[in-house]
């Protein structure tokens, strides 16, 4: 059975990878809850605190290349930097070669004292991701590979 829908996003029932469902009344919005719902598929979000900010900028030729590209960039800090965040500000633009997302994000470092691991993520995939925008707002789906 599917999670119910929270924060803008779900956790849909998958036998192998965690399948996400956000919603947003604005592409920013929608943005913002998938980084929300890819943190609290690795750690729980009320467990990290706003200590640093950071702006992350990613670009794709399509909105699912810059969905791909925004998700893949939070599992790399987390990977590379252990950095966890809770708070996004995100602004898409379009561009000369399709569109740029820009963040504002706030987190901290994962200390395994005040951070629960959930799930170590591979990284995003293109299977199953869809975008639909309409006059309620935006939807997206998306499939982390645990």
């Amino acid at each position: 059975m599917d999670k119910p829908l929270q924060s803008g996003f779900r956790f849909l029932e998958h036998t192998t990878d965690a399948e996400i469902e956000v919603n947003g009344r604005t592409l920013d919005e929608s943005f913002e809850n998938a980084g929300l719902a890819t943190e609290e598929t690795m750690v729980g979000l009320s467990s990290i605190s706003s200590e640093e900010e950071r702006t992350i900028i990613v670009d794709g030729e399509d909105l699912e290349s810059l969905l791909y590209s925004w998700l893949e960039a939070l599992i790399s800090l987390q990977d590379t930097d252990g950095m966890l965040f809770s708070k996004f500000s995100c602004k898409v633009s379009k561009s000369s070669s399709g569109f740029v997302l820009t963040a504002k994000v706030l987190g901290e470092q994962f200390d395994p004292k005040k951070h629960e691991q959930k799930t170590a993520i591979k990284a995003p995939t293109y299977h199953a991701m869809k975008i639909v925008q309409d006059k309620d707002g935006v939807t997206m789906r998306f499939l982390l590979d645990l």
